[in-house]
């Protein structure tokens, strides 16, 4: 009976718990939201709505958004909101190339950054500069810790979210690596600490911060294209649920098959056709080769970077043409993955777009390969480079943790 009792407990209490965090996922995406619009999307009663939200008024988290009083039948409504400096958490972004930390408060301003730009190959060095920006950013005093409600981490590769690990980075050669244990180890860090991959952890950045330009798009693709190219297929709602078919690994599509097998797989692979790493590679050979002057001007005989190729593309048309044919390969795998999923938006964060003639090409080359009718318009939004997008996108990884977090009245 005892046994019955406490498990009986435990399911009140997960109950109590999921409430709660659907209740204030709501408030987070449609805010300044009313109680009763909350009740009726959730198929809550009104009591667990009141319960729920005094318990986040009395501890500062939600507040009552006097500026947009709503009037209904007989009455003034206030609607809540969250407050946003309520909360900040840490989000570090791990790659070989660059660590990049922030503090964020909930709706994504950032009061601290911090970069270490040196190239790690080995994963004990990478993770020990994180381990370093996480203390210094902790003794920065710019954010009180105890404000801080988490860390999140994101980095490439496949991800297990739930046991905190990188399975496997096939490019890094970095392989089943326990990063919040190791995180933990070398920070002394106690709260909470949540993981994801860098393109899925980009997408839901998306969501959280990009909330009101995408509140009326049910589910969209996000295009990340770095060294490896990945495209997950989000739904865009309340659950913020991780994407159902992963983390969309794009770019170990096979675009052309008598291309034979390379370090990182076969070279006919989207990767090794329009991944950094590729463009990198063909635009030095392009240097070598005598075909790109200007760009040798910016470089010299070192690789390029993607920067003085954008800029080399405007006056090399060898460069130029070597973006061009980046662009209509991915053009070709969404429309590839579109004829498959059919999202209702494409966001896309890859650095080849800063040219509206190249966002031409590759939308057009969207519409030639999709199976989609004439009239129907491909609603593509490119998103704007940022430095702290990778560490944004990571504190909205641990944002998303802290919302499963139960806050006692």
């Amino acid at each position: 009976m005892a046994s019955a009792n406490r498990n009986k407990g435990n399911n009140l209490f997960r109950l109590k718990q999921a409430n709660q965090s659907a209740i204030r996922k709501m408030i987070y995406l449609r805010g300044p939201v009313l109680r009763s619009s909350i009740a009726e999307s959730l198929q809550l009663t009104l009591p667990t709505i009141t319960t729920n939200v005094n318990s986040m008024l009395q501890n500062g988290v939600i507040f009552e958004d006097k500026e947009h009083i709503v009037a209904t039948p007989g009455r003034f409504a206030l609607p809540i909101n969250i407050v946003p400096d309520s909360r900040y958490f840490i989000g570090i972004e791990i790659t070989e190339a660059s660590r990049k930390i922030c503090i964020c408060n909930y709706r994504g301003a950032v009061a601290y950054s911090g970069l270490d730009n040196t190239f790690y190959d080995k994963y004990d060095h990478a993770i020990r500069s994180a381990a370093e920006l996480i203390t210094a950013s902790l003794k920065s005093g710019i954010v009180s810790p105890e404000k801080i409600y988490g860390i999140g981490v994101c980095l490439p590769g496949l991800i297990d979210s739930n046991t905190g690990k990188l399975l496997a980075h096939r490019q890094y050669e970095w392989y089943d690596k326990d990063v919040i244990a190791d995180l933990r180890l070398h920070t002394g860090y106690h709260g909470p600490i949540s993981i994801e991959n860098d393109a899925s952890a980009r997408a839901l950045a998306a969501q959280l911060f990009l909330r009101e330009q995408l509140q009326n798009i049910p589910s969209f693709f996000y295009l990340y294209v770095t060294i490896g190219i990945a495209s997950p297929f989000i739904q865009n709602d309340c659950s913020l649920s991780i994407s159902p078919v992963g983390a969309g690994e794009l770019g170990y599509m096979i675009m052309d098959l008598n291309m034979p097998l390379g370090p990182w797989g076969s070279t006919g692979s989207l990767n090794n056709l329009a991944g950094m790493r590729a463009l990198k590679e063909h635009a030095r050979q392009a240097v070598v080769d005598g075909r790109a002057p200007y760009l040798k001007k910016l470089c010299g005989n070192s690789t390029p970077h993607i920067a003085q190729i954008m800029e080399s593309a405007k006056h090399d048309p060898a460069v130029d043409e070597l973006i061009k044919n980046v662009v209509f390969y991915l053009g070709v795998a969404i429309a590839n993955q579109d004829n498959l999923m059919r999202p209702h938006s494409i966001l896309v964060d890859a650095p080849y777009f800063s040219s509206q003639k190249y966002r031409d090409i590759f939308t057009e080359t969207i519409y030639k390969y999709s199976f989609r009718p004439t009239s129907f318009k491909f609603n593509v939004i490119f998103i704007e480079p940022d430095e702290q997008n990778g560490a944004k996108s990571a504190a909205a990884v641990a944002i998303r943790n802290d919302f499963n977090e139960y806050i006692e009245g």
